[in-house]
């Protein structure tokens, strides 16, 4: 349970209220620090502030931050919807997860909370000399940072929810997790089962998408409990109630039918968490299927922007073929008692392009970008998988274009671009 907890404390929202607790405690230690200024610096050691100056500072913070923060959160609601509308609903969790977006609004809701708290403590009018100048300080310090943070959300602004920079995301996170692929193609997990009968079949208790799977937890409880466990599907598979998710081995003969067994595998199934939605972190197939979304919703007729659609076909070409760090290979990822079945590496083309060559039939730009694409693919790839998946792909979607191309011209141009590059 403690790892569910922790998958979704992880969630964008968390900084919108973790950073505003923050400043309230900075507002405290301040305010204290003003009052044991007051008290234990020696009088008039330090400049003298108007009482009234530092209340109407402290009364603009708190003014201003309420329209500025119901400004900004008006903002990033128009991105979300910009996003989903644009793009696809799945890229609204990264622009929520945009770390500009959220420490911005964070710090306006603890800059609100520092002038309150200070304002109060200025009401009671327990601040000397010494103490105002304190308060002074920590009131222009506020100032300064909310000025820089303004500056960098105007800059924000300017870009945020557009189609770009939703595309510059999905991208960034498909990348991510294809770096961790390449370091750990099966996420550390090296056990295969031999042919023997697995001691128990563990099936799911829930439907959805599986979307972690905590194998450090389980690896432990692997050497603790004494049994060795072949997780029988990936993060982003869709499963259902029911469904083999793993088959565990004992080290030794048990009887099946006995509690323990129940414990065990109720602790198992506490390390993988099964969602609504899948996610990027540990399910590289995800960004690609993202990526293509947002190229079938460009090549709707609705919208008919084919140029989204070379945009997107240029990044998922970037992706296969980009060298990622592999300086970590060498290290000890591996669980030698947990085995995991092996991503199906040419979902990472028939899940991404071949949606884009099917909607993108009728247009033979898109259709030749489409072979362009495939053959950089062919060409410069070093799986062998790839090779073979973009070549055959190559040829299902010249076939589906020639099928519904109306112009002889068209269809020539297409069959001589594929006769160039794969035969």
């Amino acid at each position: 349970m403690w790892y569910r907890i922790l998958i979704r404390l992880k969630k964008p929202s968390n900084t919108l209220w973790a950073m505003p607790t923050i400043g309230a405690a900075v507002a405290i230690i301040f305010a204290f620090m003003a009052f044991l200024g007051t008290f234990y610096l020696p009088p008039q050691l330090l400049p003298d502030i108007k009482r009234d100056l530092l209340q109407s500072l402290l009364d603009i913070i708190t003014s201003s931050m309420l329209a500025v923060i119901t400004f900004s959160l008006s903002i990033m609601v128009s991105a979300f919807a910009s996003a989903s509308a644009n793009a696809t609903p799945r890229a609204t969790e990264l622009i929520m997860a945009d770390d500009d977006t959220r420490l911005t609004i964070a710090s306006f809701i603890s800059a609100f909370i520092y002038a309150v708290i200070a304002r109060v403590a200025l009401g009671l009018e327990y601040y000397g000399q010494n103490g105002r100048f304190i308060l002074f300080v920590s009131t222009a310090t506020v100032l300064v940072y909310l000025i820089y943070t303004l500056i960098k959300w105007v800059h924000t602004l300017s870009h945020l929810g557009r189609l770009g920079n939703t595309l510059d995301k999905i991208y960034k996170a498909t990348s991510k997790a294809m770096n961790n692929y390449s370091i750990n193609p099966n996420l550390g997990a090296c056990w295969r089962p031999n042919d023997k009968k697995p001691d128990f079949i563990l099936n799911s208790k829930d439907t959805g998408c599986l979307t972690h799977i905590n194998l450090s937890h389980l690896y432990n409880l692997s050497k603790k409990l004494e049994f060795k466990i072949f997780i029988n599907t990936r993060p982003g598979d869709y499963i259902i109630k029911g469904d083999e998710v793993a088959f565990l081995y004992f080290d030794e003969v048990v009887n099946q039918n006995t509690q323990e067994i129940e414990k065990i595998c109720a602790q198992i199934y506490e390390t993988i968490v099964i969602d609504t939605q899948r996610s990027f972190e540990q399910d590289p197939r995800f960004g690609f299927i993202v990526l293509s979304e947002v190229a079938q919703k460009a090549l709707s007729p609705a919208i008919n922007d084919p140029g989204t659609a070379f945009s997107v076909l240029n990044l998922i070409a970037r992706l296969l073929l980009e060298d990622y760090d592999l300086q970590d290979k060498d290290r000890d990822y591996t669980y030698d008692r947990i085995g995991i079945k092996d991503i199906n590496v040419s979902d990472f083309i028939t899940q991404s392009v071949d949606a884009i060559a099917r909607d993108g039939a009728l247009n033979v730009e898109v259709a030749l970008r489409v072979q362009k694409t495939l053959f950089a693919i062919y060409k410069n790839s070093k799986n062998k998988i790839l090779k073979e998946t973009s070549k055959t792909q190559a040829k299902n979607a010249m076939d589906r274009s020639l099928s519904v191309l109306l112009s002889d011209f068209d269809k020539t141009r297409l069959k001589e671009k594929y006769i160039k590059f794969f035969e």
